[in-house]
């Protein structure tokens, strides 16, 4: 979306990065799945909202399950405890109480329009709120 050398250098911190493609197969299958549904410019990418909204129709989907209705009481309930094993970037599970939702951590680096990951959680993130 941006010329490489708009972006060089610059770090960021999210919940996905391409770059994860390569060495989790989840991430892989899940990357590779979406490109072949919508080819060409809209990117599977965290900027793009695209792996929150997955994870979140996903927790939802384990909610219902358990709750085995579609109720919006009973799916709440369910949700508040509701985990996703695989997923972009790795599993992710809900805040108890919070509506919020655990999930690992990455900071890219832009390095000739790739970005590159220097760093990651050690395990699921707490969202902390500003």
């Amino acid at each position: 979306m941006n010329q490489a050398h708009e972006i060089e250098g610059l770090a960021s911190s999210l919940d996905y990065y391409k770059a994860l493609a390569v060495e989790d197969p989840v991430s892989a299958k899940i990357q590779s799945a979406y490109e072949k549904q919508f080819p060409g410019k809209f990117r599977f990418s965290a900027g793009s909202a695209a792996t929150g909204t997955y994870r979140g129709l996903k927790l939802w989907e384990a909610a219902v399950k358990e709750a085995g209705t579609i109720d919006r009481e009973a799916v709440a309930a369910a949700l508040d405890h509701a985990k996703l094993v695989e997923g972009p970037g790795g599993p992710a599970e809900m805040v108890p109480g919070k509506r919020h939702c655990r999930m690992n951590m990455y900071v890219g680096v832009a390095r000739a329009g790739q970005y590159e990951i220097v760093a990651r959680s050690a395990g699921l993130v707490d969202p902390k709120e500003c």
